[in-house]
């Protein structure tokens, strides 16, 4: 048993700075990625408390609908510049990698406009507090938006096998969580402080300036984080090492030599492939001769860097990816599915107008029942790993995504205000909720975007990340804001203003019998829309096309044509065994040390005894030893 723990904990430490066989991370890269994830979440979430569909017009206290329509302005932002970022990144890696470098040059701006619109300024004109909120809330959702859009791409650049990015998002998502977590119990307490003073506002600001801070230097960790993308074509400056660079040749892309000969662009090597597009040149005489094809050791023996890509046409790009079956199922499925969790914008004020008949009460208590809802996300995380080795994708997400659609169904046919007030509703909601949250999908789509991105990596040689960030994030983004705006409609036939919630609770100190029984109209309202939603994603999902077993075949037939495979720092058993060998034995020697330490005074006293009769046994033949010398000297 000791010796398995001996090797247990080499393990451990040979993963520190080794990854896996047949894995790429390391275990201090996991961290590091964690860690930048958690400080996205801070910053994140912290903002979803005031910068929501529900909460804009609650904290700022203006009509509902500048909630919906700053919202989609916000989304409609971000899904015109992802594209062109998006473009940026496949054309040019720097020394920091294509990715990184968006997500740190974004930073200040997400940090400064985060504080912005929580920072909730009291006018006494309601046209100049819409006016701010449209000034600090379009660009805080825009620029939260693209950066959390690139935490969700992150997991498919940092490593290209399928399972590590499932396995990775459990630690990671745990790490994500724990933001919220913090958030909830802290959250309510701050505002409760605030609210019977009059100056909520005064808590979000708190709130905004600890999470921006920590935020910040979490998300820092991205640095040490290493990117891995299969690059399929070697740039001129090392397929044609030694040349002027005025004479560097330009290759054509894959995408244009597929439109002669897909299969067969796709089935050559990288290096073959630059040497054909110099061949095909209209000026042969012009060019220079392209060097044979490099085998794998010459390869490795250089820094590769990817092929230049041609300036494309942006909109005949994008609608080139309708070719792409698997990104337009998920990506209807996502577009069908965008109001399957509608209630969830108004669960605070749920939680505010059913757990108690007092809003401080509620507020107080509120940290409990959030951080068990909270932790059904937890649960879902670690069934990932787990259900991911079992199962399809878009099978997991079905099976989830049911449990939520059940649970909304209930909600909306009995009634919520069938519920009793108080702590009736406060355990029931809160099991319903905590079994509605029971869902991996958030977890999952970005893994299911790598597979889509491999996937057309494979088709053409590009991976088109920006424009599937808008296909699987930003444009459903757009579509749930949208659909949200129509179910406004509906809101306003029922008469429910969240701001009426806030005047009343200022006025009155309480919230009035009539706004309960509105806003409880309009819960019920919204949880039948989300079953609804949630109905027509399942139904989409059943004609997701890529399998396990399809995936795997597009890595490896990527793998087999990457140029830099030598830069990926795949695992190596055996010199990951060799690792651990080394670990365990520094063990074994370490607590060698410790016992000899232990027994030291006995031990020093032997080694004296040793010594001393060493040292008489000695003696007379040294000094013999030397007076025979000194005679022979003499002599």
């Amino acid at each position: 048993m000791k010796e398995k723990l001996k090797k247990l904990v080499g393990i451990v430490k040979a993963m520190w700075n080794k990854p896996l066989p047949g894995r790429f991370l390391t275990l201090k890269e996991a961290g590091a990625f964690g860690i930048y994830a958690l400080g996205n979440s801070w910053i994140y979430n912290s903002l979803l408390l005031v910068v929501a569909v529900t909460q804009i017009p609650y904290f700022y206290e203006i009509p509902a609908v500048h909630g919906y329509v700053i919202y989609i302005l916000g989304t409609l932002i971000t899904a015109i510049f992802t594209p062109i970022i998006g473009n940026a990144m496949e054309k040019k890696r720097t020394k920091w990698g294509r990715y990184k470098p968006y997500i740190l040059f974004s930073l200040p701006a997400l940090a400064l406009f985060t504080m912005l619109a929580m920072w909730i300024p009291q006018y006494d004109d309601l046209n100049s507090t819409i006016a701010y909120a449209y000034i600090a809330c379009v660009p805080s959702i825009a620029i939260a938006v693209f950066a959390n859009n690139m935490y969700q791409t992150m997991p498919n650049v940092i490593t290209p096998n399928h399972q590590e990015r499932a396995d990775i998002m459990t630690p990671v998502g745990l790490l994500v969580g724990f933001a919220p977590t913090i958030m909830n119990i802290i959250a309510g307490p701050i505002r409760s402080a605030y609210i019977d003073k009059g100056q909520e506002y005064m808590a979000m600001r708190i709130i905004g300036i600890i999470s921006i801070v920590l935020g910040i230097i979490c998300i820092m960790f991205i640095i040490k984080v290493k990117e891995r993308v299969y690059e399929l074509e070697v740039a001129p400056d090392i397929a044609f090492a030694g040349k002027e660079d005025g004479e560097k040749p330009q290759p054509e892309t894959d995408a244009e030599m597929a439109s002669e000969s897909e299969e067969t662009a796709a089935s050559v090597p990288a290096a073959v492939q630059v040497t054909a597009s110099v061949e095909a040149g209209e000026n042969t005489e012009e060019q220079p001769v392209a060097a044979p094809p490099q085998p794998a050791a010459a390869q490795s023996a250089a820094t590769v860097l990817p092929a230049p890509v041609k300036k494309g046409n942006a909109l005949k790009d994008f609608f080139a990816l309708l070719g792409n079956k698997p990104l337009l199922i998920l990506f209807l499925a996502l577009i069908f599915g965008s109001l399957r969790e509608f209630y969830a914008q108004f669960r605070l004020l749920i939680i505010q107008l059913r757990f108690s008949p007092d809003v401080t009460t509620a507020l107080d208590i509120m940290g409990l029942p959030n951080t068990i809802i909270g932790f059904a996300s937890t649960v879902a995380m670690l069934l990932l790993p787990i259900v991911t080795r079992k199962m399809n994708r878009n099978h997991i997400i079905i099976m989830f995504t049911s449990l939520g659609m059940v649970v909304c169904a209930i909600l909306g046919f009995v009634g919520i205000e069938n519920i009793p007030i108080g702590t009736t509703s406060a355990v029931v909601l809160t099991i319903l909720f905590f079994i509605a949250c029971i869902n991996p999908t958030y977890l999952l789509v970005p893994v299911m975007l790598g597979e889509i991105a491999d996937y057309q990596q494979a088709k053409n040689g590009k991976r088109y990340e920006g424009y599937l960030q808008n296909y699987i994030f930003t444009i459903p983004g757009v579509f749930t804001q949208i659909a949200m705006l129509l179910a406004w409609i509906w809101q306003s036939a029922i008469g429910f203003e969240p701001a009426q919630i806030s005047m009343d609770i200022q006025e009155l100190h309480f919230v009035a019998e009539s706004t309960r029984a509105i806003a409880n109209e309009w819960f019920n309202a919204a949880f039948l829309l989300s079953a609804a939603s949630a109905a027509l994603m399942i139904i989409t999902l059943l004609f997701y096309p890529l399998t396990k077993k399809k995936s795997a075949e597009i890595t490896a037939k990527l793998q087999s044509e990457a140029a830099n495979m030598d830069e990926m720092g795949e695992g190596n058993k055996e010199e990951f065994d060799a690792t651990v060998a080394a670990e365990t034995e520094r063990l074994s020697d370490a607590e060698t040390s410790v016992d000899e330490e232990s027994d030291g005074g006995t031990v020093a006293e032997e080694g004296a005894e040793d010594d001393d009769r060493e040292n008489r046994a000695v003696a007379p033949e040294s000094d013999g030893k030397a007076e025979t010398d000194d005679e022979n000297g003499l002599r």
